[in-house]
């Protein structure tokens, strides 16, 4: 019987610890503070863990984890990754990361700093603490757009492109001295480089140093008037498409230099006209997965293939061993709704529309029936997704185009 405690258990961690449920493991959860969103706990199933806690001191919560003997200590979401680090650390599991770079797996700059030390491709950048030096190094780097953005967040919080000093500075305005979704303050600013091209996805599984590529997918953003960044598609790519290999093998370079030796990785790249260059990677899963719809697509996904690394780590070994790539049986993709006008959010009649899509596969509600949600802004506002699946491209292009339509006409307000 194989003990797991989960660090977050929230955002697709929650159909990770499920699967590990399954498969027969035991759970405990860690609540890495008191002080988190409320955004993480919708759907969160604390029936499926033998015991709860939550992090109000590192001591005590290594005293409550050591009473469960755990064989495995895992993050769920973003929020959770240094203190899962933190823990494995305290406990020397074998199933960990290289912790003399937790700090880089989620400091931004740290991060980049690392990969270009390695000679890899990366953006040029800045951390400052002050309006002044971020305006000089913007003067200096002479080219706009620029990027500034929190130094640890998730979910493009706090996430600006700037066109010109006036954006830069009142960006700089809201991210510093400012406290993020994941309850970190905001004490430094990162200022970087715009890079142009098209970003990607790059889902990876690693055991003792050794990765499973489960997703690459294309992404779709759209830049919000203020400057903020929300998703709008995610794209599932088949792995015979031409820009395959260059950021599976950019991103292995990556994951390893960054000491990613054990358990799923969620790598963010830019292929630009250089090449890929890392937006940021993070170490847990993608939060947008369904293992449902990777049921769909690749029949495997990085949630099963995570959890297949923990309970069956032989059979993970022979699939990584076989050296073989992930095929495409259906196409997906993830659309990510964007609300345009406060109101009040009712479901009902957007599930009968979205019902008479022919790829309509599942939709996925972060607010409730009657509740007031506001206009979206970032991933924390955006009300849901919805999951196209079909072996016809053209098929998911047209229902998505019609769930846009349904958007513009309020269909899911009161």
């Amino acid at each position: 019987m194989i003990k797991v405690v989960v660090v977050d258990g929230f955002s697709s961690g929650k159909f990770l610890a499920k699967k590990l449920q399954a498969d027969g493991c035991v759970l405990l959860h860690v609540a890495s503070s008191s002080h988190l969103d409320d955004y993480y706990y919708i759907g969160f199933d604390l029936s499926i863990y033998k015991a709860v806690i939550t992090n109000e001191n590192f001591s005590s919560t290594v005293s409550e984890v050591k009473k469960f003997k755990p064989h495995v200590i895992i993050a769920g979401a973003e929020s959770g990754v240094f203190l899962a680090d933190e823990l494995n650390d305290a406990f020397g599991l074998s199933y960990c990361n290289d912790f003399s770079k937790t700090t880089a797996r989620r400091n931004k700059y740290e991060m980049i700093e690392h990969l270009s030390a390695a000679g890899l491709p990366v953006a040029r950048q800045a951390v400052v603490d002050a309006w002044d030096s971020a305006r000089v190094w913007i003067e200096a780097h002479d080219k706009f757009p620029v990027v500034l953005k929190p130094l640890e967040s998730a979910g493009a919080d706090g996430v600006y492109i700037c066109n010109d000093l006036i954006e830069a500075e009142a960006a700089f305005a809201k991210i510093y001295g400012v406290k993020n979704r994941l309850n970190i303050d905001n004490i430094s600013v990162l200022v970087q480089e715009y890079l142009v091209g098209t970003e990607y996805v790059v889902n990876m599984v690693s055991l003792g140093g050794k990765q499973l590529v489960t997703e690459v997918v294309r992404y779709k953003k759209r830049l919000l008037g203020t400057g903020s960044i929300i998703y709008d598609i995610d794209e599932m790519m088949p792995s015979s498409s031409e820009v395959y290999k260059s950021l599976v093998d950019y991103t292995r370079q990556v994951v390893m230099c960054l000491g990613i030796k054990n358990g799923p990785s969620h790598a963010e790249v830019m292929l630009t006209a250089d090449g890929p260059k890392l937006v940021e990677v993070a170490a847990r899963t993608d939060g947008i997965l369904r293992d449902t719809v990777c049921a769909q697509t690749t029949r495997l996904g990085q949630i099963n293939a995570a959890a297949m690394s923990i309970t069956d780590p032989a059979a993970f070994e022979r699939l990584v061993a076989t050296d073989t790539h992930y095929e495409l049986f259906q196409n997906s993709y993830n659309v990510c709704l964007i609300n345009s006008s406060k109101g009040v959010f009712s479901k009902e009649l957007f599930l009968m529309q979205l019902a008479r899509l022919e790829s309509f596969f599942e939709a996925v509600f972060y607010a409730q029936d009657g509740q007031e949600i506001a206009i979206t802004k970032d991933v924390f506002s955006q009300p849901g997704t919805v999951y196209l699946v079909h072996a016809d491209l053209s098929v998911i292009e047209s229902d998505y185009k019609a769930i846009r339509r349904m958007e513009s006409e309020a269909i899911y307000l009161m």
